[in-house]
């Protein structure tokens, strides 16, 4: 066989054996992503914090809205629920999201500003905290900020009996959290 035949091949191999190693290569993203719900933001500890006190089996659904070129994490939201364990549908318990915006959004009346180098709010009901600086451009987002959303669900506003400061607290831990993890896996931490 003539050897300028066999070049081709062997350039082809090698492109595939370069292409899974990549793949396969372990990476913080895939780490947390694969060990953590909400696409590697929360842990599950992290995710039961905020809970309407009517036990059941926490669950998660990510609600995948595909759009071409986009980071799973920008069209992607996160429903934590409280599985009943029954034939009664799954209970809302928070939605958490992450999105790319160039104006950040007013704090909700009554909201806590983020002290320590952090930027963003806290309340009750819906939180709201940008990702370090540099996120953006590591996640290929067309925006100047990226933001991560926390919207509780009305039973957990009433199981916590209105008390807001128990409210604030577990909220604060689940954004950070969700903030902390983004930052680790697309390595732009402050």
């Amino acid at each position: 066989m003539n050897k300028k035949y066999l070049a081709l091949p062997a350039v082809l191999v090698v492109a595939a054996a370069v292409v899974a190693a990549i793949q396969l290569w372990p990476s913080t993203l895939k780490d947390l992503r694969a060990q953590n719900l909400c696409l590697g933001m929360l842990t599950e500890k992290t995710a039961g914090l905020l809970s309407d006190g009517k036990g059941g089996r926490l669950t998660v659904d990510e609600d995948k809205r595909e759009r071409a070129g986009a980071d799973p994490v920008f069209s992607t939201i996160c429903f934590v629920n409280r599985d009943p364990e029954g034939d009664t549908a799954d209970r809302l318990q928070y939605t958490l999201d992450a999105r790319p915006t160039d104006a950040l959004s007013d704090p909700v009346n009554g909201a806590t500003r983020l002290a320590n180098g952090r930027s963003g709010w806290v309340s009750p009901r819906q939180s709201e905290v940008q990702l370090p600086a540099g996120c953006p451009k590591k996640m290929k987002a067309d925006a100047e900020h990226v933001t991560v959303t926390l919207k509780v669900a009305p039973g957990i506003v009433v199981a916590e009996n209105w008390d807001d400061a128990a409210l604030v607290a577990a909220s604060r831990t689940v954004v950070l959290e969700a903030v902390d993890n983004l930052a680790k896996q697309y390595d732009c931490e402050a």
